[in-house]
């Protein structure tokens, strides 16, 4: 079998990230990498054809993810069928769990078991709380994913506009889950699989979160608190703008406790909206999160650890989802590498797809 390359493009709205990986044989190399500020509304389109043309990538063929309110996924209960049975009714029952009309989204499901789940792409081209409890002997539980297609239309657009080749259009929470997934597989034991995880993703806008029991993902949820809502809290206190806020977020020097006094609040609200998410995971399934694993420019924020460790009554885990994968060290220095690898769990998880791919 030759080398096959995948684009994984992580397009947030501060920062756009891009991970190439081959696979060769049993081997998944890190074959490209590059991460490019958006300067600001306006630039994302300039950002991303200097990203792809700077990035040195050997494919143009790419997974992207959408997130936001435009982007439903719900875990629902539906009587036991067949795959192809499930593909005719998930559009009939799509409409009791969508704000949308059912002709205005693209829609996706899968099937979910004990062992695992491959999570849905919302499309192929050319977040609420949503869960249930554990189902019946002739019942079973689904993923269902609804994205609005004029948004689906207008990204893809994009990203053919300047020269990708947009292969899957994913979520940002499956995402993640794929890349702890990777580590896992390529490292086995590198992780507990007989524990519940919290995969938490602290960006600029937002935070993501993907509860795994073993490898299988049973809650995902958005919250709009994330990076840039310490950047305000940083500015107001101390009356300068962004781009300097953004500047002592992340080295505080002598302002240290400072920061660390002014983003106090902001962090007790993100942990309040993930202490209600376990909350209600909790009551849904009757299982207690055991470990919460960080990822995200956020989760580098300073008294971050400490207002985890009070909340939730354990110490988290920052983990580095590039440590399974094979790195040449003539194309990247590894101390770059491990700077940059919080940032990288949604691009690694979105590029991980090659594996899933037909060979």
């Amino acid at each position: 079998m030759g080398k096959r390359s995948l684009i994984g493009l992580d397009i947030g709205s501060r920062m756009i990230k891009a991970v190439e990986l081959t696979e060769s044989r049993d081997q998944v190399e890190l074959s490209a990498l590059d991460v490019i500020e958006v300067p600001g509304p306006g630039h994302l389109r300039d950002a991303l054809r200097e990203l792809v043309g700077r990035g040195g990538f050997h494919t143009r063929r790419t997974v992207t993810a959408v997130s936001g309110r435009a982007v439903i996924v719900r875990y629902i209960t539906m009587p036991t069928m067949t795959d192809e049975e499930l593909r005719n009714a998930v559009r009939y029952e799509a409409g009791k769990y969508i704000p949308f009309e059912v002709e205005d989204v693209i829609l996706d499901c899968q099937r979910l078991d004990e062992e695992g789940i491959a999570a849905p792409a919302v499309a192929s081209p050319g977040s609420g709380m949503g869960s249930t409890a554990a189902t019946k002997t002739d019942e079973m539980r689904v993923l269902l994913v609804a994205v609005k297609r004029s948004f689906i239309d207008d990204h893809v657009a994009l990203l053919e506009e300047i020269g990708l080749v947009p292969s899957i259009v994913d979520v940002d929470s499956f995402a993640l889950g794929n890349a702890f997934e990777l580590q896992n597989v390529l490292r086995p034991g590198s992780h507990p699989v007989d524990r519940t995880v919290a995969l938490v993703d602290i960006g600029s806008y937002k935070t993501n979160i993907n509860i795994l029991v073993g490898l299988a993902s049973y809650f995902t949820r958005e919250i709009y608190v994330a990076g840039s809502d310490f950047t305000e809290a940083i500015g107001k206190r101390l009356t300068i703008d962004p781009s300097q806020a953004e500047a002592v977020k992340r080295n505080p020097g002598p302002r240290t406790e400072e920061v660390r006094e002014t983003v106090a609040s902001v962090l007790d609200d993100l942990c309040h909206e993930i202490f209600l998410s376990f909350d209600y995971f909790k009551t849904q399934f009757d299982r207690e999160v055991d470990e919460i694993y960080l990822s995200g420019g956020g989760s580098l924020l300073l008294g971050l650890d400490e207002t985890f460790q009070r909340t939730f009554g354990k110490q988290p885990v920052r983990w580095d989802p590039t440590e399974a994968l094979t790195v040449r060290a003539d194309r990247m220095n590894p101390a770059d590498l491990r700077s940059m690898a919080p940032l990288l769990a949604v691009p690694i998880g979105l590029a991980s797809r090659i594996r899933k791919e037909e060979r």
